[in-house]
């Protein structure tokens, strides 16, 4: 405004208003008039014309000063101001000065309500009346200018009453935009609620407090309160029971009410906002439900319908204190949160870590790069991974150890379109040592169910070692008595009688331990002697194979072995109930955990031949086949057993289903093997199955280090 400019601005009131620049002009034209309307008093000879005159324009335009400077008059000042105007115009017969009249009720239509323009027009006609009485001035002039100045009080009345709602509405607009800028810069609730307390303020002039209230069962709590408000009002707790009905079924219908009168006078009790004529209130609705309330405190009921703004103002306000109780609730849980999680721009610089990755990685990541922290073997598999949660190794500075974790990494779209990356990463170190040591115990525990079968594959060719080596100890007996008799043979016989009679012993002990027999019988016995060694050593070489505990690190393995081997140490679980039919290809070296597979394998038959035994229907087969597709191999075990019912067929892979007798199955071999194949390795495990006729799992793994199909849940097809 020009006034903001000018030394003067202390001098006027309300100009940012249309309303106080029109008063403003107003008042300017009345204080300008005494320098020509005094002129119509001049020719009077007699001074005290003069002299009244100039007192009642001193008098009329120092009040109507006082009165602009307080923005209000008093109803009955039109009483004192139309005599004072009255005497004006009597000093010059109703001649010039005549035109303060005008004046003054132009600038006086600008303040008061329409009963008040009605004593002001009474003191018109007044005037005019005391004119036609008194200077004699004719009924059709007094009745024109009665007429003008009633039509200048109507206009005038109307222009104010018209800027007024123009100020209040922009006062309004003002407010609410205030507000919605403040709530969203808010950063913490008591923000807020300031912000919305003064944005309540500024609504209307008749608003002159204002509070909230959040409600927790039968109970309110004042969260804030701002204005003309009780001295304990913030904080106040007090029942809900004890607000007006009308005021208790916004919470549950929503919208806007102003309380008037009794309503008014117990809900100003019940909240203390004391002096309040009206109160308006509106809830506030988070997720379409009401925790609280917005409560104006009001003079008197507003000119204007507030219930729009109000009722914005309590959505926004609701919406901005939900957002910050959200938001709190998640900087409670990414400040605990137990795994690390780094927030980075799109090239992978890091902008936020929270505590646990601090600790887990080191103290000043912010500015580094995240792909700094990963092993560079991990990364691609790690982005290629989407929304699936991978293992991988981070290390937080050059010279730390390799950690290893399960780590997550997406994409999210900032606010201005930009791409933010966020990174996940559990430390996983203590589960995979918890995870070994259960494989290993299962494993064991695999063994130590198959060994009464073991022992008997290994003693029977033990027995018959054992046979033939006892039979070789007599045979062998035998020849040396066969020796012992030759060995009597006399070198230089004294006669051919003694050689006869020593050759004669001789074939007596060979007939007598059949040496032709021997001869036939202990090669023989040597070859399944050797035999069954080999057979032992096989089985020994399976169990050596399949107990060794491996590495941590994937190594180049020959698969077909590692299946024969199974098939050696499954042997007795098998052969009573299914014969093995095998179809291996010749694949390349595999990179896998070799101990991992050989469980997966024996988890598979043995899970075969219960499936099997189960069916009832005689011996059945089970089919072991491999082959190579693309950078995958391919093992599939098939059975002839009873197959998956379909409605169970989701819950195959589950820890702790089981479909065996109690005692018999535990729930955890098809998990373990899930486990194995899809979180150790990165393949997939499949079945298909027709009930009553059997089951064929399918195992796929990566052949090269570098293949990561990606880990996936078990698909079950199952036909009916």
């Amino acid at each position: 405004m020009i006034y903001q400019r000018l030394p003067v601005q202390r001098w006027v009131r309300a100009t940012d208003t249309m309303l106080g620049q029109i008063r403003t002009l107003f008042l300017g034209f009345l204080l300008l008039w005494p320098l020509i309307g005094l002129w119509g008093v001049v020719p009077h000879r007699d001074a005290r014309p003069i002299v009244v005159a100039a007192v009642a324009i001193v008098v009329l335009l120092a009040w109507s000063y006082a009165g602009y400077r307080r923005q209000r008059f008093p109803a009955w000042s039109w009483v004192p101001e139309g005599l004072c105007v009255l005497l004006v115009a009597a000093a010059s017969d109703f001649g010039g000065t005549i035109g303060l009249c005008f004046m003054w009720v132009n600038f006086r239509a600008l303040y008061g309500p329409l009963r008040e323009k009605i004593l002001g027009a009474a003191m018109l006609v007044v005037i005019m009346t005391s004119g036609i009485a008194v200077a004699g001035i004719s009924p059709g002039n007094a009745a024109s200018l009665l007429f003008t100045a009633l039509l200048a009080l109507t206009v005038n009345h109307v222009l104010a009453r018209g800027s007024g709602a123009r100020d209040r509405a922009a006062m309004r607009e003002s407010a609410m935009a205030s507000a919605g800028a403040g709530l969203a810069a808010a950063a913490t609730r008591e923000e807020a609620l300031d912000v919305a307390l003064g944005a309540a303020l500024a609504l209307d002039r008749e608003v002159n407090a204002a509070l909230l209230f959040t409600v927790a069962g039968p109970a309110l709590h004042v969260i804030a309160a701002a204005g003309r408000v009780g001295g304990e009002a913030t904080g106040w707790v007090t029942e809900l029971d004890r607000l007006p009905g009308s005021a208790r079924d916004l919470l549950k219908s929503g919208g806007y009410a102003v309380l008037t009168d009794g309503e008014a006078e117990e809900a100003t009790g019940a909240l203390r906002l004391p002096g309040h004529r009206a109160v308006a209130m509106t809830p506030l609705m988070a997720n379409e439900r009401a925790f609280g309330m917005l409560v104006l405190g009001l003079e008197r009921r507003p000119v204007d319908d507030l219930s729009a703004p109000v009722v914005t103002l309590a959505g926004e306000t609701a919406l901005t204190l939900d957002q910050l109780l959200i938001r709190s609730r998640l900087s409670v849980v990414v400040e605990h949160l137990p795994d690390a999680l780094v927030l980075a721009g799109e090239a992978g610089t890091i902008r936020f870590v929270n505590p646990a990755a601090r600790a887990m990685l080191r103290a000043g990541l912010v500015g580094h790069s995240l792909w700094s922290l990963l092993h560079p073997d991990d990364v691609p598999a790690l982005l290629e991974s989407g929304a699936t949660a991978r293992l991988c190794r981070i290390r937080g500075a050059d010279d730390a150890g390799w950690t290893d974790v399960e780590a997550l990494l997406e994409y999210a779209i900032e606010h201005d379109g930009s791409r933010s990356i966020v990174f996940t990463a559990r430390d996983v170190s203590e589960r995979q040592r918890l995870e070994l040591e259960l494989r290993h115990a299962q494993k064991l525990e695999s063994v130590g169910r198959l060994a009464a079968g073991i022992a008997h594959e290994i003693n029977t060719p033990i027995q018959f070692i054992g046979d033939n080596v006892r039979f070789m100890e007599d045979s062998f007996a035998d020849v040396v008595r066969l020796w012992s008799a030759y060995r009597a043979v006399p070198a230089a016989p004294a006669s051919p009688e003694e050689l006869l009679e020593a050759m004669r012993a001789v074939e007596a002990v060979a007939e007598e331990i059949e040496m032709d027999y021997l001869i036939e019988e202990v090669p023989r016995a040597i070859t399944q002697t050797l035999n069954g060694v080999q057979r032992v050593a096989g089985i020994v070489r399976a169990m050596k194979a399949f107990g060794h505990p491996g590495t941590e690190e994937k190594a180049p393995a020959n698969l077909t072995e590692a299946i024969q081997n199974t098939l050696v140490v499954a042997a007795n679980e098998i052969k009573y109930v299914a014969d093995v039919e095998t179809d291996l290809a010749d694949l390349p070296p595999v990179y896998c955990h070799l101990g991992d597979i050989n469980q997966v394998m024996l988890n598979l038959l043995v899970n075969a031949a219960h499936a099997i035994a189960a069916a009832d229907r005689g011996r059945g087969t089970i089919r072991v086949s491999t082959r190579a597709e693309g950078t995958q191999v391919v093992i599939e075990v098939g059975d002839t057993g009873t197959g998956v019912p379909p409605e169970i067929a989701d819950k195959l892979f589950e820890p702790f289903f089981t479909t065996k007798e109690v005692g018999k199955g535990t729930g955890q071999g098809l998990p373990l093997v899930r486990t194995l194949v899809a979180d150790r390795h990165g393949g997939t495990i499949d079945f298909t199955s027709e009930p009553g006729t059997g089951t064929v799992f399918t195992v796929r793994l990566p052949a090269t280090r570098g293949e990561s199909p990606g880990t996936s849940p078990a698909l079950a097809e199952v036909t009916s």
